[in-house]
């Protein structure tokens, strides 16, 4: 799976500023332990840990099925959207792995009008949530390409990640799209201050200093009630839950540094072993040393 992330706008100018959260960067070390490793050519198995959207391209001849919950697709289109989820998504690829594009609040507020928590821990097609710009993106005849290469990702990116060439061309060509998607949108989008909010509370998150729904309201200056609405509207989970995740990928990531050392989720405001257990079970579904080690394999 090569995941490339969307600039996410992080002001209300309309201009695209390159920001990954950190959030995203603390699953995406970990994810890395089932997909940046070399495979062999046919059917290989990932797991994606819970987060926020994003979107999935699927190269044309490569067939993918995934599982979250108990919900289970038996082939995803070649532009599929993996709503916000609380729990893995489990995705069998059989082919070429897919372009994976993070999408975050600010981008789901300019790309659909669909209300995120409908789509919560469930994946439909992009056509679905009236996101048009990715039609027959997956089709693209890369051996056609006119302009469109590889060369318009970021050197960073091109350094993070060794492509199929063709995979990138796809890649660079979805983004663009996507991209071009947001800043229209944003000229008809939400207010400023409902933006604002949207932009606060994702860094709010990010933080990682706040641990109760209440407190975060009082810190963006509004109410829990407006708090909870924009969350679910846009975040797709209400606040307590969404800082909840934060908190436990954060401290699973040093679990997992640390060799699965109980004693350094302390530092994550976890009272003890059985406290990071119930959580794992609510966002992995089983315990951390089970996951990691299934991941691993």
């Amino acid at each position: 799976m090569l995941v490339f992330p969307m600039r996410s706008t992080k002001s209300v100018d309309g201009l695209l500023i390159s920001g990954p959260s950190v959030e995203g960067q603390l699953r995406s070390r970990i994810d890395a332990l089932g997909t940046m490793r070399p495979r062999s050519a046919g059917a290989f198995e990932i797991s994606r840990l819970p987060g926020t959207a994003r979107v999935l391209v699927i190269p044309e001849g490569t067939r993918v099925s995934a599982r979250i919950r108990n919900r289970y697709y038996d082939r995803l289109p070649d532009v599929a959207i993996v709503g916000p989820s609380s729990q893995p998504v489990t995705l069998q690829i059989n082919g070429t792995a897919p372009v994976e594009i993070p999408l975050s609040p600010l981008d789901w507020s300019r790309l659909t009008a669909v209300v995120a928590a409908t789509m919560s821990d469930r994946i439909v097609g992009a056509r679905d949530l009236g996101i048009t710009c990715l039609d027959d993106v997956a089709d693209f005849d890369m051996a056609s390409a006119d302009g469109t290469s590889s060369d318009v990702l970021d050197s960073d990116l091109a350094d993070s990640y060794v492509a199929d060439p063709h995979v990138a061309d796809l890649a660079a060509r979805a983004i663009a799209r996507l991209a071009e998607a947001v800043v229209a949108r944003d000229m008809t989008s939400l207010d400023v201050a409902t933006t604002t909010l949207i932009a606060e509370l994702m860094a709010l998150i990010d933080a990682g200093s706040v641990d109760d729904a209440a407190t975060a309201a009082s810190q963006l200056a509004t109410t829990p009630h407006n708090l909870r609405r924009i969350a679910l509207r846009w975040f797709g989970f209400p606040p307590k839950t969404l800082l909840m995740r934060r908190r436990f990928i954060a401290a699973l990531e040093r679990f997992q540094e640390t060799g699965m050392d109980f004693a350094t989720i302390t530092n994550f405001g976890y009272f003890d072993a059985s406290h990071f257990l119930r959580d794992a079970n609510r966002f992995l579904g089983t315990t951390p040393r089970r996951y990691l080690r299934r991941i691993d394999k």
